[in-house]
């Protein structure tokens, strides 16, 4: 499976945007589970992402998605420091999952990544995170064997079926994302 870099960070906690505008009206013909632990992968080997806010420096720490059947839910920390001291804080993102048909992706995306730093009652200012992580991370979705089907008819001619999907869901389960197809065959094309 290809991971493609395309992430957007959030740190609101709220509800997911999760697209399963399309209800599975088929039966279950292909069905794919993505475990937290991949997206989390990602985010290690992504390795340290710094910056500075006025004059105090940052590092994002332990950036990991949580997901359960209500929610997905980003989380980090982030350390404040300077010469005089050094504070972290919890960060919490809100983390929208889609589902593209047409190229078959499943698309994860960290959104409202703004952080108030705020130490002692004192307005360090804020930091968008989000700008870091300009790209959602695309998955591909569940593959069939092929996206045609080619016959030899008797004729001599030949016959291409396109292998579709007609319908989908896209649910979140307790520590992962599953995205199940419902596949059809058309365009029919005689050659």
């Amino acid at each position: 499976m290809i991971l493609q870099l395309i992430i957007l960070f959030s740190f609101l906690y709220s509800e997911p945007e999760l697209d399963n505008s399309v209800e599975l009206t088929g039966p279950d013909h292909i069905s794919l589970i993505i475990h937290q632990d991949l997206i989390n992968d990602f985010f290690v080997n992504l390795g340290s992402i710094k910056g500075e806010v006025k004059s105090f420096d940052w590092n994002l720490k332990n950036s990991r998605i949580n997901i359960s059947k209500e929610k997905a839910v980003f989380n980090a920390e982030i350390q404040i420091y300077n010469n005089l001291l050094s504070i972290t804080q919890d960060v919490i993102g809100k983390v929208d999952i889609s589902y593209d048909k047409l190229n078959n992706l499943i698309i994860i995306q960290i959104v409202d990544a703004d952080v108030i730093i705020d130490i002692a009652g004192y307005d360090i200012g804020k930091i968008d995170i989000g700008k870091y992580f300009s790209k959602p991370l695309k998955l591909n979705g569940p593959q069939a064997v092929s996206d045609h089907i080619e016959f030899a008819m008797p004729s001599g001619k030949n016959k291409r079926i396109d292998v579709v999907v007609n319908s989908y869901s896209l649910k979140l389960i307790e520590g992962g994302i599953k995205l199940s197809t419902s596949l059809g065959f058309n365009s029919i094309i005689e050659q």
